[in-house]
C-alpha cells in the first residue's frame, strides 16, 4: 500500500513538472526576440491568443510575462 501511494505521488510530481515545462516551453516558443515577454507583434501568428491580449496583461503594461502567459494558459485552457 504505501507503495501504491508513493508511486501516486511521484506520478502526480511529474506531471506538474511536465505542465510548468510545457507552459515555458510554449512561452518561450513564441518569444521571438527573447526579451522574458510577449507583445502582440509576436503573437500575430496566433490570433486566438491575440484576441484575449487586454484581458491576459494584468499588470496593463502592453505585455505579457511568464507569469501572466502561466496563469492565462491554466485559467483558460485547463
Amino acid at each position: 500500500m504505501k507503495n501504491k501511494a508513493l508511486i501516486c505521488g511521484l506520478m502526480i510530481s511529474v506531471s506538474f513538472g511536465a505542465s510548468a515545462l510545457d507552459v515555458k516551453q510554449r512561452f518561450d516558443h513564441l518569444d521571438k526576440d527573447k526579451d522574458g515577454f510577449l507583445i502582440k507583434s509576436e503573437l500575430d501568428p496566433q490570433p486566438q491568443l491575440l484576441n484575449d491580449y487586454q484581458r491576459w496583461d494584468k499588470d496593463r503594461d502592453n505585455r505579457i510575462s511568464l507569469l501572466e502567459f502561466k496563469h492565462y494558459l491554466t485559467n483558460s485552457l485547463y
